[in-house]
């Protein structure tokens, strides 16, 4: 599996990107293409994908100085300043937020259904921010990233956090803002570990927000996406699930953990006993792979009375569809149980899922990415995910993470 991620980074993926999504006239990225790379669709700039791309580059620059991919670290280093730069001149407001897209140069103007600012992107650009931290030493980036994680943990933790581009339906606690928000925090407190200026505030907020989001999980192992506030609610927003985001919430529980060196309320072999339940409530027993959303009882079509909203009408139309990036977070989830904890299930799970994953997503063409979103048997689908913006991070993220879960486990 290594191996194999690491032969995906260095000859597909980011030869891919750094050729054609770095703007190095105009300073940050391009990433609105079509599902198959092979026509740019806008040169707008999405700040969601912006701090993403910036946190990538800073993480392969890491990994190639540390001797696990053999890129040029010196060029990343200089393409994701670049990218933080322009995130700085442009994206970032005075307020703690930022703008949710710009034009190619920078102007501020708004999403697809109107949208100027999105919690998500302030998170993403606050990890982007760390890891660049982290990678150069320079405290700068993190004074730049500190007034957007307070405001965003204020945000979420007050249940008023913007969304875009999916409303939280109203009379809801989301599982996604929690999560994100631990991700963000996890990222930030490593890079003051690494900077050494971690302090015992820092650690507490990890904790606070792993609680927040280690509410969600049910007595089944499995996760709501969507706590109502009434218990008896049996709506289709209260019913459904989505095995992908609590996958990749439950890394982030592990690792945060890790850096917490303590027991919380949910405990690691509790943790380990959702990857089993998520990984079985979602496998499609008939064509392989992971469902993106199913129903309250496993793996079968979400269920529940409703509305019209376009989330509920997202969850209906696309459950069955297999993505990217549900998977390689799954691949990355039961790897590290396999190997940091010893998880035999989670072991054969991630035998199943990188055979799938690899199997299904990778181009087949010719200088072609990874095709991200796919129908139930696999076929390509030409769609877009959330935003439309072919985004790299989830795969570059995960691969990189089994390369250096491949070294700790050899050393």
């Amino acid at each position: 599996m290594t191996s194999e991620a690491r032969v995906q980074l260095e000859n597909v993926i980011l030869p891919f990107w750094l050729r054609h999504g770095v703007d190095e006239r105009r300073g940050g990225f391009h990433t609105c293409f079509d599902n198959r790379g092979r026509r740019l669709v806008s040169t707008e700039k999405f700040t969601w994908s912006q701090g993403r791309f910036v946190w990538l580059l800073a993480r392969a620059a890491r990994l190639a100085t540390d001797g696990l991919l053999d890129v040029d670290a010196d060029r990343l280093v200089t393409l994701a300043e670049g990218g933080a730069r322009f995130l700085a001149d442009h994206v970032i407001r005075s307020d703690g937020t930022c703008h949710f897209v710009v034009t190619t140069d920078g102007t501020p103007t708004h999403g697809p259904a109107g949208e100027t600012h999105s919690v998500y992107a302030d998170c993403f650009v606050v990890m982007g921010l760390a890891e660049l931290a982290r990678t150069t030493g320079s405290t700068a980036w993190l004074e730049v990233a500190e007034p957007l994680l307070s405001r965003a943990t204020a945000d979420i933790r007050a249940n008023r956090a913007a969304t875009p581009p999916y409303a939280v339906p109203d009379g809801h606690v989301a599982f996604g803002p929690r999560m994100i928000l631990l991700n963000t925090r996890l990222e930030h407190a490593r890079a003051l570990l690494h900077l050494d200026r971690m302090t015992s505030d820092t650690l507490a907020d990890l904790a606070a927000d792993r609680d927040a989001m280690l509410r969600h999980r049910t007595p089944d192992g499995t996760f709501r996406e969507m706590i109502p506030d009434r218990p008896d609610d049996t709506t289709l927003v209260a019913r459904h699930r989505v095995p992908g985001h609590a996958l990749e919430g439950v890394w982030v529980a592990l690792e945060a953990g890790d850096l917490l060196g303590e027991s919380d309320e949910v405990t690691a072999a509790e943790l380990l006993t959702s990857i089993e339940a998520l990984c079985a409530s979602a496998w499609d027993s008939r064509h392989g792979g992971l469902f993106r959303y199913v129903d309250a009882e496993g793996a079968t079509e979400p269920r529940g009375t409703g509305g019209d909203t376009p989330y509920e009408r997202l969850v209906r139309s696309t459950w069955s569809t297999k993505l990217w990036w549900v998977h390689t977070e799954a691949a990355y989830t039961t790897a590290l149980a396999a190997r940091r904890y010893g998880d035999r299930d989670a072991g054969r799970w991630a035998e199943l899922i990188w055979d799938y994953t690899l199997a299904t997503f990778p181009g087949r063409d010719e200088g072609e990415e990874w095709v991200q979103i796919r129908d139930r048997g696999g076929r390509p689908l030409d769609q877009v995910v959330a935003l439309p913006v072919k985004d790299p991070f989830h795969i570059a993220r995960n691969l990189m993470q089994l390369v250096e879960l491949g070294a700790e486990v050899r050393s």
